[in-house]
Order: C-alpha cells, then sequence, then structure tokens
C-alpha cells in the first residue's frame, strides 16, 4: 500500500505563505470545499485498529480512502498506508457501504488550496477551527520546502486534523465532538476562501 508522509504546521497566514509560494515559482494545483464523511462499522472497530475509511467529496469528484497507520514511523512526520480510488457515483457507494455493515461515524469539512514545489504538495487548509498548512511529500523534500518556505520547526505538528479538533474543542471549553463543519455564520467565508484568483 504507498505511503503518505506529511507535517503540518499551524496557525499559518495563508496570504503570506501564498505570496512566498508564487515568489518560489510554485504551481497552484486547485482550490476547492471538501465534505468528508468517515465510516464505521457499529462497534467502531476500525478506529479501534487505527484505520480510517473516508468518502471525500470535492469539485464534483467523489474519491474513497483507506488510511492506516505504517510500519515504518518518524519522529517529525505523519506516515500512513494509503490507498484511494474516484468513484462515479457517492450515492451508490453509500449504499454499497451501508451493505458491508459501514455507517457514517462522524464528518469533517475544509476548504483545501494545493501548490506543488519542488516535489511536494503544499496544501493550504481553512478549517472550522482554524488555518494550517500542510506538506506532504518524502521527509528530505517536506523539510527543504518548509525551509524555503520559512515555516517555523516550532509550530510543525504531526497532529491529524482530528486530533488538532479534540484539542481545540479542550481549549475552548466545548463538550465533545468528532465532527467539525462550517457554522452558519461561517458560510460567507467559505465563499470568499473559494473565489477566483488570478493564480488559478
Amino acid at each position: 500500500m504507498p505511503l503518505e508522509i506529511e507535517i503540518k504546521y499551524l496557525g499559518v497566514d495563508h496570504d503570506v505563505l501564498r505570496g512566498r509560494l508564487r515568489e518560489l515559482g510554485a504551481r497552484f494545483l486547485d482550490r476547492g470545499f471538501e465534505a468528508n464523511v468517515v465510516y464505521d462499522d457499529p462497534g467502531r472497530r476500525l478506529k479501534a485498529s487505527g484505520t480510517l475509511l473516508r468518502l471525500r467529496e470535492k469539485n464534483d469528484r467523489c474519491v474513497l480512502t483507506l488510511k492506516r497507520a505504517a510500519t515504518q514511523t518518524s519522529a517529525t512526520a505523519k506516515i500512513y498506508e494509503e490507498s484511494e480510488t474516484e468513484v462515479a457515483s457517492a450515492s451508490a457507494l453509500r449504499e454499497i457501504l451501508s451493505g458491508l455493515g459501514y455507517a457514517p461515524a462522524l464528518r469533517y469539512e475544509k476548504i483545501r488550496e494545493k501548490w506543488e514545489l519542488d516535489g511536494c504538495e503544499v496544501c493550504l487548509d481553512t478549517l472550522p477551527f482554524g488555518s494550517y498548512a500542510e506538506i506532504e511529500g518524502d521527509e528530505a523534500g517536506i523539510a527543504v520546502c518548509a525551509q524555503a518556505l520559512r515555516l517555523p520547526p516550532n509550530k510543525a505538528s504531526r497532529a491529524t486534523y482530528h486530533e488538532l479538533n479534540r484539542q481545540h474543542r479542550e481549549r475552548a471549553n466545548l463538550p465533545p465532538d468528532e465532527s467539525f463543519v462550517f457554522a452558519d455564520e461561517d458560510q460567507a467565508l467559505v465563499r470568499k476562501a473559494l473565489a477566483p484568483r488570478a493564480d488559478g
């Protein structure tokens, strides 16, 4: 199963980082709103085994992903085994998953803007609880990209967005909730983030 290696950076100013990407000659890939549903069985056995089964809809595309912790580990990066495939019909896939005994366990949303820089994918992510950057590639390439983008090492994190959501809710004294979606009052932010720009 292919490996996904990534590092997140917390509290990122997307406008500043976008400017640095342009200065470095990075290639804009795409921007879109992602609606994700994580599936599990009633006993949450996939979660217990460290496995994520996700259906993502973005820009009229539907992608099914299976992700699990890799045997390879790193002190700085998060490493997963990941397989994914695009599917023609989200509704048909939902019926298939239901027939196999899987049901939605949680939902999450984000706005993701993707760039390519020196063989790495740099994502500018807006979530309901903050702005982040994620760099995916090999570990050496990620380190080179992060340095070129002047992302401070003390802002690097191996946490998943699910873990960051839990930490955010604890800090804000909010009740536990595995799902994180944009509230109605955030829809203007969503529209602004998805507005066309000269770079893409």
